[in-house]
This record gives structure tokens, C-alpha cells and sequence, in this order.
């Protein structure tokens, strides 16, 4: 039987084979020409299902000889349009069978599209996805989303895009900088202000944009470096009349959320009202809108006391410069924000354009913060107890107003001002030991300071282009005026236990008032010398005025009187600096159809000057130094495909006012410092290198780059530690610090409609030199990440879920005992689904855990959100919903860090646990007239 059954098997295996091998090959092709037979290269073609849905199957383009070929249609009734710029669309029905899989349309040829001035086509179909020269346009109809969708719903579903948990935004394998409606900023920069506010059925196109820097546009030197941008445009019926929504939440522990939000478009004018009202921790402003608001300087608008910058951006991508701005920060915070933006234009050609926006955040919160500091090197262990209130006040106030002259001048001017008052109240419980448990020291602390912090500046550019594109001539200004000014009282007691130092006790008022200002201005002269070899002559000066001014006064309290009385000469001081820094370029830019090529000899001129006076004694400053500076850049970008960029170049700095004032500062009783009168200037090497590429017919993309800087006589610290654990520091110059950074991102879709992953990675080099006890100590830290992601995207159902993972190793050239190494990960993954019509079910939960040394420190907890929610009345713009948050009440808040002298600190602080409310929101519509069919809604 065995016998006779394996010739049997053999036969139908070899004529399974066989018809697999010869079963036809499912595949659409075509040919496009034009009318003068031409190929049509670089044409978009959809393969679109006919009947209700009306999706999207596939999308390609045309190679250089016009073919197309597009695999693995399934069995259905379709219909392909191809579109080019310049060129009529062309719609071919066909259908794909069992019997036919392969099909053959021929040579297709595509008519020139020719309009008259008073003639609007409104029949032919639109294209899914049209190409122009720097944009990838997408019909937004194409793609279907929820009634409840937001921007950000509609971007997922865009090929090439992602958005991730904290709604960061990529397109083509590049960051999103700036999401424009109708070519127009919303609420400054930042992108989630539209992502988050828009409805996705208002939308009629996407388009994706590699739009020139704000400094290649301010100074008309085109250096080929080239930003995402993406914008979005309104349907035409949408551009009248109004939408938006209102929300409120209420839940357990007395948790509410107050949400109004209000649109109003019409064609040129564009009003915009924002405001939210919670104790559950949601808060203010990103990054980018901070930037902005402050005319791309905001280190300098909201600059901190002692001169240093320092940036926090929080998972949900809002952001804390020098603690300026972004409200509160940690433990259990409630926030009033309010927002107002209002955009018109004017003029019969709408030569002025007119944006302002007003913005107000009220915060304050309740924190308890628990903290671990090991410094192994100097056998210190450090626990901390501290918990407090902290309330911050901020408004802004931003205009941008850009006038167009006429053809060859444009004007632009963008004031601001804001201010800012805090107060912070806080008690400080801290105790050190050796790791023998041998006390160390012990203290008790109280902060009591109020911050006022005004500032103001704006932006001013002036082009004028030359006849017959010959050149241009450009002026671009901005400064800024900011001041911080801070008055505290610090109590603490102090003892000791390892020296006969007796145990001290510090009772002072201060006043620490510190205020800067800068101007700097470029004007910058470009004349094209060849056209035929697209040859320019750059020749530009710049001028960076800056003013610093810091004064400190400390006076002790008299027991006696019982006042604040006694002068403390050791903690007053006070300083006057004025630098400046003047930069000749000169300089030959090259381009061609698909490069450019520029070279820039610059040389630098630079002085500080200045007086300090600390502790009874004066100290002057006088720093004047010359610098050659060149740079260098290039750049190729091949038609519909892969970019590259590299840019060198070299740069000069100098100090602080605050790092050469030689004033104490003892606000945090373990570790004091102190300025350093003899500090010199520092030079730096940067050079950067990116390259992308966007497969515009598979959807993939993968962007690689990488950044190095180093810098000699770079600023650094000299700090010592006492036997008492107590640490002075005072910055220095040093060789050797550098910075070597780079990664990638890939992704693609895959051949399961909706389903798309990426990949990448971000990992960094850097070493950092500094001091110890006089022992020189270079720290290497090398962190490499990589992180990965996929998502599934149908109409009921969405998917994701995305790893992150960092492994940090730190080692010391001279105290190796400092060496640590750990791992951080964060995996998250979310759902949503439409069970039936008229309900959402969704959830996500995020996963952080440590590893590493040292063990002790090890954790991770889980945060597991979930919510069901169902719309209501005929246009379903009622909803209700049941929001449950950290339902396994892991919430730590656990963060932890390694100082550039190994000092690894664990934070700890009090943060909302477990929580339910119940959240009604009704979404405000009446928008385009008579038009029956709007249904706008506003995300939640």
C-alpha cells in the first residue's frame, strides 16, 4: 500500500508545482504617454475600488519610460487614475478576475490641461495623490476616517506619515517642524495645535512640503537645507461660519476637566478661541510654539537666573525652558489655560497679512518629591525629602505682520511680549552617609521666592529681489529684552558630623535681579554672477550686540531687631557685561537642477566687557579676540526620490555675565557655586550630514543622519567636595569635550491593506571633561536606542504598538568607580475598535522599565488607560464617554539621571495614581451655509 501511495504523492505534488508554477501572474500595467508621445516620468496612478467604499488599493508612479506596473490586485471591479501637474487626469475601469488576473491597459495618453480664466472644472474625480516640485499632495477624501476623527486620525492614514503616542509627527522619515491651515500658522508653530483642533472631515487636501529654512528665507542665501512642513486645506464650504466644541468631565477624588474650543474660518479671516480648565494634569505649550512666540530665540526670551539653559519637554510633548512658561511641572497639578489667535488679510491682493495670538497659563500644584543621590566616587549617599506648592502665572502676547510691497519687497514683523510670575514654597528634609552608614551631614531647609520675569523683543526682515532674479537684498533684525527677578528667603540649619565644624545656621533674604538684552542683525547682499552656471556671489554682515546685568543682595537676619538687616558680603555682588561679536562673510553658491553647493570665508570679531564686584572685591573683564569662522555646505535632491545634505562649519563663543561674576549662590545647602572671572572664549567644529529618500511608488522611506561637535577650550566645571559632603563649583575651560550623535528611520506598508511598520534607532558619543577634588576626569557616556512600531489602520479598527529602548553607559577616566550602565524601555500599545454603530471601545497601556546598576534601583510599572464612549442625536456630535486612567495604580513618576561628575540621582515624586471620570462633549457646528452635510467635530 506504502509503495503504491508514494508514486501517487510524487505525481500530485509535481502537477501542483506545476500549476503553480504556470499560474498567471496577477499584475496591472500600462504605458503613459502624452500627445506628442512622450513618456510621462514621475506620474502618480491609484488603483481605486469602485462602489460605496471607494477606497484606495494601491498607489504608484511611473518610471522614466512611463511604465507602470502595479502586483497583487485581488478579484474585484476597479478604476486607475493617473495624475501629473500640467497634464488631465486619466480614469481607466477595468476589473481583475479568477480568469483574468493579469491586465494590460495599453499605452494611455494624457492631454495637456488647458484653462481659461473664467472656466472651474468641478466634474472630473480628483486625484488621490498629485506630485509637484517640492510637494507630494494628498486628496484627503481618499482616506477614510471616523465622524470623530481628528487632523491627527487622518495623518496615520497618509502614506509615509506617522504620528506617534505623543502625536510627533513624520513624514517621508523626517520630523514635521510646522503644520500650516491654508498655508497660514495656527496658534503659533506648533503642529498639534491644528493636529488636536481640527476636525479631519473639514480637510480637502494634505500636502506635504520641503520648504526652505526661516534663515535661508530671512537672509535669501539658499544653503539647500530643507524642512517638512505639511498643510492642510479646508473645503471650500468650511471656510465660512463656525465650529468647535465643548466638554466637561467629572470623576472620582474630585477630578474635573472644562474644555471650550471655538473656530471661525472665512476665506481671508480665521479666529480661533482655546481654553481648558482641569486638576488632572493636562497642560500648556510645545516647544515649537515657545519658539516662536519668542522669534526662534527662546533660550534668550525666557532665559534663566544664572545664564545657564536648560529644556524639559514631558511625554505629552509640552515643554519647560528654564522653568519659564509651561506652568508648573510635577505632583498633582491644576491649570487654566486660555487662548486667543486672529488671522486676517488686507488689501485688494491681500498684501498684509495680519497674525496675533494671546495666550494665558495659570497652574500651580502640590509636589512631594522623594530623592536618591549616590556619589560613589566621594562615598556619599544622599536621601532627600522635600515637598512644597508652586503657582506660575504666564502670558504672551505675539503679532506677525507681513507686507508684500509689491513684486521685488516684502516686509515681515513679528513682536511679542510676555511675562511671568511664580511662586515657590518649599521644605527640604536631606541627610548624607557614607556607605558604612557613618553619618555625614544633615539639613533643614525652607525656600520661600517669588519670581517676576517681563520680557519683550520682536523680529524684523526687509527683502528686496533684483530685477530678472539677478539677486537680493535682505535685512533681518531680532532682539529681545527679558528680566528675572527673584526675591527669597532661605532658612536652614545645617550639622555636621564628620568634622568639629560646629552646625550651621542660615537665615538671609535676597534679591537676585537679573536682566539681558541682545540685538542681532544680518543684511546680506546676493548677486548672481553666471546664469547659465546658476553661479551667486553671498556676501553678508552680521552683528550680535548683548547686554547682561546681575545683582545680588543678601542680608542676614538680627535676631536682636527681628529683621532682615545685615549685610552678607559673601553673597551679594553684582555685575555689568556688554559683549559683542561681528561676523564678515563672503562667499560662492552653486546650484543646479538638482544641487547646491555654497562656501562661505567668514571672520569673527568679538569683545566682552564688563565689571563685577563680590564679596568686598572688583573684578574687570575685558575679552577681544578675532576668529576665522568659514563654513560650508551641499546639498543634492534628485527629482522624486533621495536627498542629501552636509554642512561644516566652525563658530566661536564666550562666556556668560553670570558664569564670570564671582558671587556665591547657596540656595541648595549641598552644593554651592560660584562664577569664574577668568574665563576665556571657546571654539567649536560642527559638521552634520542627512540623507533621505522617499520611494514615492512603494511608500518607503529611510532617512539616516548623523552630527559631530567638538570644541576646545570649552566650558566645563572644577568642583571639590569637603569632608562635611558638601560641593563648591565653579566653571572652567577645558580641551576634549565632544559630541557624536546619529540614526535612522525606515518604514514601509506592507502587503496587508492598512498594516505599515518602521524602525530606527538614535544613539549618541559624547564626552565631557571636568574636575574633581583637581583631578582631571573625562566622562564617556555612549547611549545607543533603537525603537520599532507597527500599526494597523482599518475604518472600526486601529492598532499599534511601538518599543522604545536605551542602554546609557558612563565611564570615568579617573574615578572608575563612577562607571554605571543601565537600561531604560518604554513599549507602548493602544487600541481602538467600533463594535457597532454608534459606540467606541479604546485602550493603551505604557510599560517603563529600568535595568542596570544599581540593582537596588531596578523597577517598572505599567500605566493602563481605557474608555468606551457613544455619540449621540442625528449628527452624532453628542458624546459620552467613561475614561478610566492608570486602572493597575502603578504611577511612580520615576525618573533618574547621571550628572557629568557620575552623581546618579533617582526622583521620585507624587503624581496622579487611579482615577475614573465621565466626559460629555458637544460638538458646535454651523459651517457653510445651507450645507446639510457638515458634521464637524472637534477632537476630545
Amino acid at each position: 500500500m506504502k509503495k503504491t501511495l508514494y508514486p501517487i504523492l510524487f505525481i500530485l505534488l509535481v502537477a501542483f508545482g506545476t500549476a503553480f508554477g504556470q499560474a498567471p501572474k496577477r499584475l496591472i500595467k500600462a504605458k503613459v504617454i502624452n500627445t506628442q508621445n512622450e513618456p510621462v516620468e514621475f506620474a502618480t496612478a491609484s488603483v481605486i475600488l469602485n462602489g460605496p467604499d471607494s477606497s484606495i488599493v494601491k498607489s504608484t508612479m511611473t518610471d522614466k519610460n512611463g511604465a507602470l506596473e502595479i502586483p497583487g490586485i485581488a478579484n474585484g471591479s476597479y478604476r486607475i487614475i493617473i495624475s501629473q501637474l500640467g497634464l488631465k487626469h486619466k480614469v481607466v475601469h477595468f476589473n481583475v478576475t479568477a480568469q483574468k488576473p493579469f491586465v494590460d491597459l495599453g499605452t494611455l495618453t494624457m492631454e495637456n490641461e488647458v484653462r481659461n480664466l473664467n472656466q472651474v472644472n468641478i466634474s472630473a474625480e480628483k486625484a488621490p495623490v498629485t506630485i509637484k516640485k517640492d510637494t507630494v499632495e494628498f486628496n484627503a477624501g481618499s482616506y477614510k476616517t471616523q465622524k470623530n476623527d481628528n487632523v491627527e486620525q487622518l495623518f496615520k492614514k497618509i502614506p509615509g506619515v506617522d504620528v506617534d503616542k505623543d502625536g510627533k509627527i513624520t513624514a517621508q522619515g523626517q520630523e514635521v517642524k510646522k503644520v500650516l491651515v491654508d498655508g497660514k500658522e495656527f496658534f503659533g508653530n506648533d503642529p498639534k495645535a491644528v493636529t488636536k483642533n481640527l476636525p479631519a472631515d473639514a480637510i480637502d487636501k494634505v500636502q506635504i512640503i520641503d520648504d526652505k529654512t526661516d534663515k535661508a528665507k530671512n537672509t535669501g542665501i539658499d544653503d539647500g537645507e530643507r524642512n517638512k512642513v505639511m498643510n492642510v486645506t479646508l473645503k471650500a464650504d468650511k471656510k465660512k461660519g463656525w465650529f468647535g466644541n465643548m466638554a466637561a468631565a467629572r470623576g472620582n477624588d474630585n477630578r474635573y476637566l472644562g474644555q471650550f474650543n471655538m473656530n471661525h474660518f472665512d476665506n481671508k479671516k480665521q479666529m480661533s478661541i482655546l481654553s481648558l480648565s482641569n486638576n488632572v494634569n493636562e497642560s500648556g505649550f510645545s516647544y515649537e510654539d515657545l519658539n516662536n512666540f519668542a522669534g526662534g530665540n527662546a533660550f534668550s526670551t525666557f532665559g534663566s537666573s544664572d545664564g545657564s539653559n536648560s529644556i524639559y519637554i514631558g511625554a505629552n510633548g509640552r515643554a519647560n525652558i528654564n522653568n519659564a512658561f509651561s506652568g508648573v511641572n510635577g505632583g498633582l497639578i491644576t491649570n487654566h489655560t486660555a487662548g486667543l489667535n486672529y488671522t486676517d488679510e488686507y488689501g485688494k491682493k491681500g498684501q498684509l497679512k495680519f497674525n496675533t495670538s494671546f495666550v494665558t497659563v495659570i497652574s500651580k500644584n502640590d509636589i512631594s518629591q522623594t530623592s536618591n543621590l549616590q556619589d560613589v566616587p566621594n562615598n556619599l549617599f544622599t536621601n532627600q525629602f522635600s515637598n512644597g506648592n508652586n503657582t506660575s502665572n504666564s502670558y504672551r502676547l505675539s503679532v506677525n505682520m507681513e507686507y508684500k510691497i509689491d513684486s521685488l519687497n516684502n516686509l515681515v514683523f513679528k513682536p511679542n511680549f510676555s511675562y511671568s510670575l511664580k511662586k515657590n514654597y518649599s521644605l527640604l528634609s536631606s541627610g548624607t552617609a557614607r556607605q558604612t552608614a557613618d553619618s555625614v551631614n544633615n539639613i533643614r531647609q525652607l525656600l520661600d521666592q517669588t519670581t517676576h520675569s517681563p520680557a519683550y523683543g520682536g523680529q524684523f526682515t526687509l527683502n528686496h529681489k533684483f530685477h530678472n532674479g539677478k539677486g537680493s537684498l535682505n535685512l533681518y533684525t531680532t532682539g529681545n529684552y527679558s528680566a528675572n527677578n527673584a526675591d527669597y528667603i532661605n532658612q536652614a540649619t545645617t550639622r555636621y558630623f564628620v568634622s568639629s565644624q560646629p552646625s550651621t545656621n542660615t537665615n538671609q533674604q535676597a534679591s537676585q535681579d537679573n536682566n539681558a538684552s541682545f540685538l542681532t542683525s544680518t543684511a546680506s547682499f546676493v548677486r548672481q554672477l553666471n546664469k547659465a552656471k546658476k553661479l551667486s556671489l553671498n556676501i553678508s554682515q552680521t552683528a550680535d550686540i548683548r547686554k547682561q546685568n546681575a545683582n545680588q543682595y543678601t542680608v542676614d537676619y538680627n535676631a536682636v531687631t527681628g529683621n532682615y538687616e545685615i549685610f552678607n558680603p559673601l553673597y551679594s555682588g553684582n555685575s555689568d557685561n556688554r559683549s559683542h561679536k561681528y561676523t564678515t562673510t563672503a562667499g560662492l553658491s552653486k546650484g543646479g537642477e538638482s544641487y547646491t553647493l555654497s562656501v562661505n570665508a567668514a571672520v569673527a570679531e568679538q569683545g566682552l566687557h564688563g565689571i563685577s564686584y563680590a564679596n568686598n572685591v572688583a573684578n574687570n573683564v575685558s575679552r577681544d579676540s578675532w576668529a576665522f569662522v568659514p563654513n560650508a555646505s551641499f546639498s543634492y535632491r534628485k527629482k522624486n526620490g533621495y536627498n542629501l545634505y552636509f554642512n561644516v562649519g566652525t563658530n566661536v563663543s564666550l562666556p556668560s555675565a553670570t558664569d564670570l561674576q564671582t558671587v556665591f549662590n547657596n540656595t541648595n545647602q549641598l552644593y554651592i557655586r560660584q562664577g569664574n572671572p577668568d574665563l576665556t572664549q571657546s571654539r567649536s567644529l560642527n559638521a552634520n550630514v542627512n540623507y533621505n529618500y522617499y520611494d514615492f511608488k512603494n511608500n518607503n522611506y529611510i532617512n539616516f543622519y548623523i552630527n559631530y561637535n567638538t570644541t576646545w577650550n570649552g566650558f566645563s566645571t572644577a568642583s571639590t567636595v569637603d569632608a562635611n559632603g558638601i560641593t563648591t563649583s565653579k566653571p572652567i575651560n577645558v580641551d576634549g569635550n565632544f559630541n557624536f550623535s546619529g540614526g535612522f528611520n525606515v518604514g514601509r506598508p506592507t502587503k496587508i491593506k492598512g498594516l505599515k511598520y518602521s524602525f530606527g534607532s538614535y544613539s549618541s558619543v559624547n564626552r565631557n571633561i571636568n574636575f574633581i577634588n583637581g583631578n582631571r576626569n573625562a566622562v564617556t557616556r555612549i547611549s545607543p536606542a533603537l525603537n520599532a512600531g507597527t500599526s494597523y489602520d482599518k475604518e472600526k479598527l486601529q492598532l499599534s504598538l511601538r518599543f522604545y529602548g536605551t542602554y546609557n553607559n558612563a565611564v570615568n577616566s579617573y574615578q572608575h568607580v563612577a562607571d554605571r550602565s543601565y537600561f531604560t524601555y518604554s513599549n507602548n500599545a493602544s487600541a481602538s475598535v467600533l463594535p457597532v454603530k454608534g459606540w467606541r471601545i479604546f485602550s493603551d497601556i505604557n510599560q517603563t522599565l529600568y535595568r542596570g546598576q544599581p540593582a537596588s534601583a531596578n523597577t517598572s510599572y505599567y500605566l493602563w488607560n481605557a474608555g468606551i464612549e457613544h455619540y449621540f442625536l442625528e449628527k452624532q456630535n453628542l458624546t459620552l464617554s467613561l475614561n478610566a486612567f492608570d486602572l493597575l495604580n502603578q504611577n511612580s513618576g520615576l525618573q533618574r539621571s547621571i550628572s557629568t561628575t557620575g552623581v546618579i540621582t533617582n526622583n521620585q515624586t507624587n503624581t496622579l495614581g487611579q482615577y475614573f471620570y465621565m466626559k460629555l462633549v458637544y460638538k458646535i457646528t454651523k459651517v457653510g451655509g445651507e450645507n446639510k452635510n457638515n458634521g464637524l467635530i472637534i477632537m476630545r
